[in-house]
């Protein structure tokens, strides 16, 4: 019997500080985003202790919405759960640098 693997991917987004973290999850979730606060994974050496979790289809509002209110971002990852294996790698999209 053939055994199914399970794949699940999420997008993260490390930031320059804790403060950025949090007033970044608190605008996102004023906003309707699904997201959740989670210690940075120790594979992951940009940004502070912290960064946002949540679903690859809302990065991209995220990242504007977050670069519009001024919010600096450090790096962003894709985080890939596979059989119970989590890996990460950094992604294509790069922070947009806005301003208040």
């Amino acid at each position: 019997m053939a055994r199914h693997r399970e794949l699940k991917v999420e997008s993260i987004i490390c930031f320059e500080s804790t403060s950025h973290a949090i007033m970044a999850e608190q605008e996102l979730r004023e906003r309707d985003f699904h997201v959740r606060v989670m210690p940075k994974p120790s594979a992951i050496e940009a940004g502070c202790g912290f960064c946002l979790r949540f679903l690859p289809k809302d990065l991209e509002d995220a990242l504007k919405f977050l670069s519009d209110a001024g919010i600096i971002i450090k790096e962003i990852y894709s985080m890939e759960k596979t059989d119970g294996r989590v890996s990460y790698s950094k992604s294509a999209l790069q922070p947009l640098r806005g301003e208040r």
